[in-house]
C-alpha cells in the first residue's frame, strides 16, 4: 500500500484544486502553443533536426512554460494538472496527455511496423 505524504483531508482538497484548475491550465497550454512546442523539441518535423530526449524531468516544458511567461510560481499548478493526468516527464506530456503529438504517432508506427520502442530515459520515481 503506497504511503500517502499528505494528510487524506489535503490530498483530497489538493485533488479537487487540480480538478478545478484542469480545464482553464489545458486551456491555457492549448493557447500558446505548449503541446506543438514541445513535441517540436521531442519529435521535430524536420528530419535534419536531432530530437531532444527526455530525462525523465519538466526540463523542456519548464523552458517553454518560462518563455512564454508562465511565472515559476504558476508552474507548480501546472504541472500538477499534468501529473494528473499522467503527465510525469516531457514525453509523458505527450504520450498521455497531449490530443495528439507527432512522438506519440511515431511510436505507435514504430510499434505497427514491428519495432521496439526504446525508452528515451531512465525510468523515475513516481509520486505513489
Amino acid at each position: 500500500m503506497p504511503v500517502l505524504c499528505l494528510p487524506p483531508w489535503n490530498l483530497t482538497r489538493t485533488m479537487k484544486l487540480n480538478s478545478s484548475i484542469a480545464p482553464d491550465v489545458m486551456t491555457c497550454l492549448g493557447r500558446c502553443g505548449f503541446f506543438e512546442k514541445l513535441d517540436g523539441l521531442l519529435s521535430p518535423e524536420d528530419n535534419s533536426i536531432p530530437p531532444q530526449g527526455c530525462d525523465g524531468t519538466y526540463k523542456l516544458s519548464e523552458s517553454i512554460l518560462i518563455a512564454g511567461r508562465f511565472e515559476r510560481a504558476e508552474l507548480d499548478d501546472i504541472f500538477a494538472v499534468l501529473q494528473s493526468k499522467v503527465g510525469f516527464c516531457d514525453c509523458e506530456v505527450l504520450y498521455n496527455v497531449a490530443e495528439t503529438s507527432r512522438l506519440k504517432a511515431n511510436y505507435w508506427y514504430a510499434r505497427a511496423a514491428g519495432q521496439t520502442a526504446l525508452a528515451r530515459h531512465k525510468p523515475h520515481s513516481r509520486p505513489n
